[in-house]
C-alpha cells in the first residue's frame, strides 16, 4: 500500500503543468522564428517547409492541452483538498502535518491516514464537507510505502 506525505502533495500539484507550459513556449518560439525567417527569405523553401511543421505540432500540443485542461484543473482541485484534509488531521491529532500521510491523492471514501499515533480511517459526511477519524490496525503495515518521505 502507497502513502503519501504531505510536501509530496503538495509539490506535486504543479510539476506536469510547468513541463507543458515550457515546452508549449518553446514551439511557439520555434514557430515564430521560422516565419519571421520564411517573410526575410521568401524564395528559401525551408523555412516555409519548418513554419508548417513548428505550426501544426504546437497545433497538436495546444489541442492535447485544451483536452486534458478539465482533467488538470480537477486533478489539482482534489489534490488541494486533500492537503486542507491533511492539515486538519493535523490540528484535530495535535501532530505535525508533515508526519501524517495519506493512501490518496483525491479524497473518497477509502482514505486511510498514517500518523505517528497510528493508522486512521477517515469517514466524511454525505456532501463531504466535515469528517471523521476513526482508528483502524493494518493487519500488514509492513507492506507500507511512503511517497516523498525525506
Amino acid at each position: 500500500m502507497i502513502f503519501y506525505t504531505y510536501d509530496y502533495l503538495h509539490t506535486s500539484q504543479n510539476t506536469w503543468q510547468y513541463a507543458r507550459i515550457v515546452i508549449t513556449c518553446v514551439l511557439v518560439l520555434a514557430f515564430l522564428l521560422f516565419l519571421i525567417q520564411y517573410w526575410r527569405h521568401r524564395f528559401d523553401i525551408k523555412y516555409k517547409d519548418l513554419s508548417i511543421i513548428f505550426g501544426t505540432l504546437l497545433l497538436l500540443i495546444l489541442g492535447m492541452q485544451y483536452n486534458d485542461f478539465s482533467n488538470i484543473q480537477n486533478s489539482i482541485k482534489q489534490s488541494g483538498q486533500m492537503t486542507t484534509v491533511v492539515k486538519e488531521i493535523a490540528k484535530q491529532l495535535r501532530v505535525s502535518k508533515q508526519s501524517i500521510s495519506v493512501n490518496s491523492t483525491t479524497p473518497n471514501d477509502n482514505v486511510l491516514v498514517k500518523t505517528p499515533k497510528g493508522f486512521f480511517r477517515v469517514d466524511y459526511n454525505t456532501d463531504g464537507s466535515q469528517f471523521v477519524l476513526e482508528q483502524v490496525i493494518l493487519h500488514d503495515s509492513d507492506a507500507v510505502k511512503v511517497e516523498g518521505e525525506k
